[in-house]
């Protein structure tokens, strides 16, 4: 089978001309730049077929060193996909959600989010995908919910398999939200929540809790997009405000 020759994407993108690549220790840095610049402003898309090393070294007027450097910073960054083999080459790689979220994650971590920006940016997102999930979940979305809120009553008396469950909830709302966006953020916001909120819980917590996630779950069922959202912001303001009294700390059940 004829490999596809790499697509031609102009002056500014993955034609460049000799002059555009600075030599020495930032050649690569200039290359990667060019890459990611065709990437937003030429139309590259998933699985697209961009060359060789060598290919691309000719087409750079640099040493294949230097186009290495710049695939593997790409690489690292997840655009681009490196195969090997007789179909090998470098392409575009495909969207990969798990691993937005992951990235996400790690960089929210790394900044310290505060736990009143974790609850500013959970009040922002999760009304929307509790408004959107009435609008747009499917029969299963809607049964999946259901099994999640019909397991969290059976463990309220397990503080940390309630918790897994009430945390599941909230995800499941985003899933169906089907935004991936949203949901993608909110599973990164989860992964933080974690460090600020903590196991413990009460049986009177646990059992408001689950009234509460059948409360959204009843007006997602019905389609009501405005009431949705606004029992799951009360239900976040709630947890928000609880949160800031001094004898309670941890209260990830209450989410």
């Amino acid at each position: 089978m004829t490999r596809p020759s790499p697509r031609r994407l102009g002056a500014t993108a993955l034609s460049p001309s000799p002059t555009t690549i600075r030599r020495g220790a930032r050649a690569s840095a200039d290359v990667a730049a060019q890459i990611l610049q065709a990437f937003y402003s030429d139309g590259l898309q998933p699985g697209e077929w961009l060359g060789t090393e060598a290919n691309l070294a000719e087409r750079f007027n640099v040493s294949r060193v230097t186009i290495r450097d710049a695939v593997s910073a790409l690489a690292a960054r997840g655009l681009i996909d490196v195969r090997v083999g007789a179909r090998g080459g470098l392409r575009i790689a495909s969207g990969d959600p798990d691993r937005l979220i992951d990235a996400f994650s790690i960089q929210l971590r790394l900044m310290g989010l505060s736990r009143d920006e974790l609850f500013e940016a959970m009040l922002a997102i999760e009304p929307v995908t509790a408004g959107l999930a009435a609008e747009r979940a499917t029969p299963a979305e809607l049964c999946a919910l259901q099994d999640l809120v019909d397991q969290s009553r059976a463990a309220i008396e397990t503080p940390e398999a309630f918790t897994g469950l009430a945390v599941s909830f909230h995800q499941a709302v985003a899933e169906a939200s089907n935004n991936r966006a949203l949901r993608a953020s909110l599973a990164a916001l989860r992964a933080t929540q974690l460090e600020h909120l903590g196991a413990e819980t009460t049986r009177t917590i646990a059992e408001r809790v689950a009234r509460v996630h059948a409360g959204i779950l009843e007006a997602i069922a019905a389609h009501d997009a405005d009431e949705a959202a606004a029992r799951m912001r009360s239900h976040l303001a709630a947890v928000s405000h609880a949160g800031e009294q001094p004898h309670v700390t941890r209260l990830v059940a209450s989410v």
